[in-house]
């Protein structure tokens, strides 16, 4: 994943997003970088998936559009080239799955296993949640009471919480209305 994708533009470019939409196809390999409170920024990468029922796209579960209009938390959607999928690919075949410990506001990046999603990874900011005990990225949790959750491959420390640039959400207590949550 490029050092761009946690990068969000100054300004959301919609036209760009909405014609990228237009020709995304179910099974095409993407980068979605979102932005929330909640979670921060984060990206996710992945085989894009259809709704039926919505007939929208999502990625790792995150909607990516309403109507073929880009969900207001993308801010950058781009393809994930051959040669990163197989770079990928490789690395998490040949290594062995690796747990690394996180905190709140560390950069990391979780590969999750899902029946309905494929395999996919966020990238983003550890988010502690004290209502449960639980360690997310990008809405996934990765780790509850220090274990980790049943979907996860693999959780690689990027850098640690005040050695990166991005910005940490609050920690998270309450989990309040989720369902109004943007991702």
């Amino acid at each position: 994943m490029a050092d761009d994708d946690l990068t969000p533009p100054a300004k959301r470019n919609v036209k760009n997003l909405t014609a990228f939409l237009a020709e995304l196809e179910p099974g095409d390999a993407v980068v979605a970088t979102f932005t929330t409170e909640r979670y921060g920024v984060f990206a996710v990468r992945g085989l894009v998936t259809q709704s039926q029922s919505m007939a929208a796209f999502a990625l790792g579960s995150h909607p990516l559009d309403a109507n073929k209009k880009p969900q207001k938390a993308l801010q950058l959607l781009r393809t994930y080239h051959s040669a990163e999928r197989q770079a990928a690919d490789e690395a998490l075949d040949q290594a062995p799955s690796t747990f690394a410990q996180v905190s709140h506001g560390d950069l990391v990046r979780v590969t999750f296993a899902e029946n309905a999603y494929g395999v996919f990874d966020i990238s983003g900011v550890a988010v502690h949640s004290s209502v449960d005990d639980s360690i997310l990225v990008g809405s996934w949790i990765a780790s509850t009471a220090g274990a980790v959750a049943p979907r996860v491959r693999s959780i690689e420390l990027l850098e640690p919480a005040g050695e990166h640039a991005l910005a940490v959400p609050r920690e998270i207590t309450s989990w309040g209305n989720e369902a109004a949550a943007d991702v």
